[in-house]
């Protein structure tokens, strides 16, 4: 008798009225073996099935495994397949995404290389990777995520730094102090501004910081050396999470530092005195006024001179300049008249003054304690 096995997993009606068709023929070359109650069995539907594109009923994940069925499109049948866990990507070694960026306004999208366990993972095969906005500075942000036989996702950030800072002009309107104005930087948090005296910055004992809030576009330095010429640089930061970081400085600019009054007095003091010490040792010469070729008054015209300050080429006259000090008030700079209003000298400080004495002594420095042999008439302060 001849034997078939009937498969009935998953038919629909139309399906098992096919089946059933079929069963009627396979049946009819031996209707007596059915009379007899023998069971009836069909081996197959299909000689050999084809499935379909597989459905997905349960999908696998990296910790679970997954389920799919595949139906023949010829007879219906349907069979179940398990799909193994996903590969997890969590250590996934990923490089080509550096740690900081500069705002350039536009979008950063960094190609990240993406590696597990020494092989080089295709993008598009097995991960995709997708962006935050990435735009301002500020902490930017790319995912990969795990496709085909990986799953799970791992996301990398990075800093967008602020764009280098630009300053507008920075002047010095008042004595000790420079105003230094910014241009407003892009997602800046607040401004670092650095200035020295050393132009190259890499003393670092002369540099000094400034921090100011990001709405702070003109700051004030102060307590600044008059007559100094100081180098002013600026770089916008951003915070985050609590740290700041930088953007590129700007470029440097530099500014000479107005005096004060005292500091402007103490320069031209310094050109008088500097000048007269210059000229000791040089030669008395009557009615002279050369550089170490003078007479007194001739030398104390010539030293005011170098501070803008025009004299007569006479003692006696010289006598009315300025206005008059004690001799326990006399400090460097200032006139001296003695010998009868017939003989000028300068103080130099120290203890000491330079006059051009006589044709035998020449130009000589001497203690004040002997202007007590030459008789002080006054003692003239001019600055």
């Amino acid at each position: 008798m001849k034997e078939r096995t009937v498969v009935r997993t998953s038919l629909s009606i139309a399906t098992a009225l096919v089946i059933s068709l079929s069963t009627l023929t396979c049946a009819s070359a031996d209707n007596s073996d059915i009379a007899q109650g023998q069971a009836a069995t069909v081996s197959s539907v299909c000689e050999k099935h084809s499935f379909g594109a597989p459905a997905v009923t349960k999908a696998a994940t990296t910790e679970i495994e997954g389920e799919r069925k595949l139906t023949c499109t010829e007879c219906g049948y349907v069979k179940t397949e398990v799909t193994p866990k996903l590969i997890d990507i969590k250590d996934i070694s990923i490089t080509n995404v550096s740690s900081q960026y500069t705002y350039n306004g536009k979008s950063i999208l960094p190609k990240p290389v993406v590696t597990l366990d020494n092989k080089e993972l295709l993008p598009g095969k097995d991960y995709t990777v997708t962006y935050g906005t990435n735009r301002n500075p500020g902490k930017g942000v790319v995912t990969i995520k795990g496709t085909g036989i990986y799953g799970g996702s791992v996301t990398k950030t990075f800093i967008i730094l602020p764009p280098k800072s630009t300053i507008a002009k920075v002047t010095s309107s008042k004595a000790a102090t420079a105003t230094v104005k910014i241009k407003k930087t892009k997602g800046a948090s607040g401004y670092r501004i650095a200035y020295s005296t050393d132009k190259t910055f890499k003393k670092k004992s002369k540099v000094k910081y400034i921090t100011v809030k990001p709405e702070k576009l003109s700051v004030t330095l102060k307590k600044l050396t008059g007559g100094k010429t100081y180098y002013v640089k600026v770089q916008a930061f951003r915070t985050i999470s609590g740290k700041k970081y930088y953007g590129r400085y700007s470029a440097v600019k530099k500014i000479k530092i107005k005096q004060t009054a005292a500091q402007i007095r103490a320069a031209k003091i310094k050109k008088i005195v500097d000048y007269g010490i210059a000229n000791a040792g040089g030669s008395y010469v009557y009615c002279g006024s050369s550089f170490r070729a003078t007479d007194c008054s001739g030398l104390t015209m010539q030293c005011f001179a170098q501070a803008g300050i025009s004299l007569p080429h006479n003692a006696a006259a010289q006598a009315a300049y300025g206005k008059a000090v004690s001799y326990k008030d006399m400090q460097a700079g200032d006139l001296i008249i003695c010998c009868g209003y017939g003989h000028a000298a300068l103080c130099i400080g120290g203890g000491k003054f330079v006059h051009a004495s006589n044709p035998a002594k020449g130009i000589t420095i001497e203690p004040v304690s002997q202007l007590g042999y030459y008789g002080i008439n006054t003692i003239r302060r001019l600055i």
